[in-house]
């Protein structure tokens, strides 16, 4: 019996250490979990489609990770990431929606790292005048000079107003001050190019000015406007107006204003469809820059001497003036292209753009200026384009008279050279794989120059921007070999310029793919 008991006793005993142990390690656990920052998925809106005669092109946000969770009151629909307040870490900018709120006004959130806590916080919150969330745009930007970024986001309205609010770091805070907040026409920062000093750190740089246009009221002529100069006041640390000015529109017809500016989208994406060259430019000088309208196949290309980018035309919002477009680079999801389309005459239209993305671009890709409309019988005149017939299908009468239109060559799957060197297409996108050299990849364009084909293979960076870009003449040819069908494909490298395609002196890159009979 005693021995019945002290078996009772041992094993009682060993259960309780067990649990004991248990509760230890599990609380030990906890205290690290709660110590990690804390991540939830963001909530996305649902994707939608937007029309067009060409098909339908469908815009949806790419996942992300919040590291707060939303408030029960709010729906986040986008997640960004800035350094605003000259740390070692990263803040996250969360453009939400409130669900309380019935102007449909969008919000930002700022979350940041704790480090004392090791914990991410909710720091600060802010209401913006944008409701249209394609066109809302958050960049951190140092418009005062003095390398303290302002939190600046642009959009547009439903009344089809652009729309600023910048906001500004409050000294050894983590809380932000409206500094700007207002809706007009048009609205664009004054950015200049700063003194070395500044980029070296030694000295401040000036700041920049925003300008603002509404329509003027006192004028007869509908394009006439007022430019509003709004400057960085130190002392009261806001924007203040500065001064004003009267903006003579051009002269145009009234019977030709009521056809394009109809308020209706459809109406100024009719009038844009085409080529348009930069103004007093010769449209075959090969210095100037060309931007392709295509509605019909949703796109937008732009041209410079040595270059070709292809962006998908998303989705346009009609404004006083004109269009505001946006569009996503093809084989850059990330790299978003903003548009402030106006009227400026019969055949002119003012363009300014701004790119929503983080990656470092060109500096000189520079778009912004005033393009004048080429005619049909202009364009089929310039060096290295031709007329082509007008039944040809899927081709937008523009682009083929410019001589850049689709070709018929379709590039997919695995294209292999007798050395090893292999190209995997998968349209928009390549791979490469070379014996001799790091694999590659990227996205890849193809277009008719004159009376040749080319590729373009744009490198990318595992940070997603643009690397390389080669250009290649394309030659493509069938045989059969049996049952099996042989597809041969010569790279002769080249250089695309608007009036032709020049050959370099360098090896061609012959590649074949068979495909089983």
């Amino acid at each position: 019996m005693k021995r019945f008991v002290q078996a009772i006793f041992l094993l009682a005993s060993a259960l309780a250490l067990g649990f004991a142990l248990y509760f230890i390690i599990e609380g030990r656990s906890g205290a690290t979990e709660a110590a990690r920052p804390v991540a939830t998925r963001q909530v996305q809106p649902e994707s939608r489609s937007v029309s067009s005669q060409g098909g339908a092109v469908s815009i949806e946000s790419q996942p992300s990770v919040t590291h707060i969770p939303a408030l029960p009151n709010e729906v986040i629909l986008s997640v960004s990431s800035f350094n605003i307040d000259q740390d070692q870490s990263e803040e996250q900018i969360l453009t939400v929606r409130k669900t309380d709120k019935t102007d449909g006004k969008l919000f930002i959130v700022v979350a940041d790292y704790n480090e004392q806590k090791k914990i991410w916080i909710r720091s600060w919150e802010a209401e913006t005048l944008a409701t249209k969330l394609t066109t809302f745009s958050i960049q951190a930007k140092d418009l005062v000079g003095d390398r303290n970024p302002c939190i600046v986001c642009t959009g547009m309205n439903e009344s089809g107003e652009q729309t600023i609010a910048i906001f500004r770091r409050a000294s050894l805070q983590s809380s932000y001050a409206q500094v700007l907040a207002l809706t007009a026409d048009s609205i664009q920062i004054g950015e200049s190019e700063r003194p070395e000093a500044y980029q070296l750190g030694q000295a401040s740089g000036e700041s920049w000015s925003i300008y603002v246009y509404t329509s003027d009221k006192e004028s007869n002529n509908i394009l006439d406007q007022i430019k509003d100069r709004y400057a960085w006041d130190g002392h009261k640390a806001q924007y203040l107006k500065m001064g004003s000015e009267r903006i003579p529109g051009a002269q145009v017809e009234r019977a030709t204003i009521s056809k394009i500016l109809t308020g209706s989208e459809k109406d100024f994406e009719s009038f844009l469809q085409g080529i348009w060259y930069e103004s007093g430019k010769s449209p075959s000088d090969t210095s100037a820059r060309l931007i392709l309208f295509d509605r019909d196949s949703g796109a937008i290309s732009f041209y410079r001497s040595k270059s070709q980018e292809v962006f998908r035309w998303t989705e346009s919002h009609s404004t006083r003036y004109g269009l505001y477009v946006r569009s996503q680079n093809e084989s850059v999801d990330d790299l978003v292209r903003l548009m402030d389309i106006e009227l400026t005459g019969s055949d002119l239209v003012a363009i300014r753009v701004s790119e929503d993305s983080q990656l470092k671009m060109d500096p000189d890709d520079q778009w912004d200026g005033t393009y004048r409309k080429l005619p049909r019988d202009i364009a089929a005149s310039l060096p290295g384009v031709g007329a082509v017939d007008d039944g040809k299908q899927n081709e937008s009468p523009d682009a083929a008279a410019r001589g850049l239109a689709s070709p018929v060559l379709k590039l997919e799957g695995p294209y292999r050279t007798p050395g090893g060197i292999e190209i995997n297409f998968a349209s928009p996108r390549y791979s490469m794989r070379s014996p001799s050299a790091p694999a590659e990849s990227g996205g890849f364009e193809l277009f008719v120059l004159g009376d040749d084909t080319v590729l373009d293979l744009i490198a990318m960076r595992s940070d997603g921007s643009p690397s390389t870009r080669k250009t290649y003449k394309a030659s493509y040819s069938e045989t059969r070999s049996g049952k099996d069908l042989i597809r041969s494909l010569v790279l002769s490298p080249a250089k695309a310029a608007i009036d032709g395609l020049e050959i370099l002196h360098e090896d061609d890159l012959t590649l074949e793919q068979r495909v089983k009979g």
